[in-house]
């Protein structure tokens, strides 16, 4: 599996596979398969699509580990040009936000000056936000020797008053202590098994592995616990036997179906998206707007060899 990964991280970084693969995806639409738009105004218009069919939206605008302090200018431009139409158009201003987006690998100080003002766009509309908008700062996990300031900067947030959340990988060995501490908090956390390839000395390296600790921290999540203090679940997922396994615990533990949430990558595995709203359950969608999806897609590939299948299932029947 980490061999499977690291591969798959070499070809999101390639820049001549980068080059030959973008051509071939503006031919056959495999980026617009997980895409939803290739700019904010297009992305407004699926999310309030996908929203008249029961599905909600976690907005993020493409780019990876950003090294050119231009780029991080226009993520922040983005950013604040599509929250704002989110908002006025009465959709969910869930916004999905990577640290080296913004400033990480440049500077924590312009960090968090970007980080601050795409957090106050959320909080002002939380202030007037209808009781069906769902208003959060989504922080994405990346790799396992960020873990630690990504949490800082979440905290950071939430004393704030901010309308956070945290996602948090069920690969890595910590994780089980870091929900503690969230579910204490009442925080809303995305539970995803994670795209990145850590050494076994901080992570659990075999699929089976991860499957397993993804059921015990989703067990925690789901507990009377968790549900006295607040928190909200949110499980990433596409695989249907854990997903309703995961439907049936929350029903059995007594959990409303508008208490937690599935997330899924836009485009993958529809058929799994259409079951779980036809139950009732909330489903959300990672929807990447932006022209730069090849780091992107290449990485879900790498977190789990499986996601290849399914995206390319999905392409064809999109």
């Amino acid at each position: 599996m980490g061999f499977w990964q690291k591969s798959m991280i070499a070809v999101a970084c390639s820049k001549p596979l980068r080059a030959v693969g973008e051509a071939v995806g503006r031919k056959t639409g495999l980026a617009a398969q997980f895409v939803s738009a290739n700019d904010g105004h297009g992305h407004v218009a699926r999310a309030k699509t996908l929203s008249e069919h029961g599905i909600r939206t976690s907005s993020f605008y493409l780019g990876e580990y950003v090294k050119d302090i231009a780029q991080v200018t226009e993520t922040v431009d983005q950013l604040g040009d599509v929250i704002p139409k989110l908002g006025q158009a009465g959709l969910d201003v869930h916004v999905s936000i990577d640290p080296s987006q913004l400033g990480y690998m440049q500077d924590r100080a312009l960090l968090d000056r970007n980080v601050d003002l795409v957090a106050a766009q959320v909080r002002q509309i939380a202030e007037t936000a209808a009781p069906s908008q769902t208003i959060r700062l989504m922080i994405d996990m990346e790799d396992f020797d960020m873990v630690d300031d990504t949490l800082a900067l979440h905290h950071r947030l939430s004393d704030a008053g901010i309308p956070v959340a945290q996602t948090l990988q069920a690969r890595l060995h910590r994780t089980e202590a870091d929900l503690s501490d969230m579910i204490a908090r009442g925080a809303m956390v995305r539970l995803v098994k994670g795209a990145m390839a850590p050494p076994a000395s901080v992570a659990f390296t075999e699929r089976d592995q991860i499957d397993a600790n993804y059921r015990a921290l989703a067990g925690m999540m789901l507990s009377e616990n968790a549900k006295q203090s607040g928190f909200f679940p949110v499980f990433g997922s596409h695989h249907r036997d854990l997903v309703l396994k995961i439907a049936k615990q929350a029903d059995q533990n007594g959990w409303a179906r508008d208490q937690f949430e599935f997330e899924m990558l836009y485009g993958v595995n529809q058929p799994l998206q259409r079951e779980l709203v036809a139950a009732g359950y909330r489903l959300r969608l990672y929807a990447p707007f932006g022209k730069d999806w090849w780091a992107y897609a290449w990485r879900r590939v790498g977190e789990n060899p499986r996601n290849l299948s399914l995206l390319m299932k999905s392409g064809l029947n999109h």
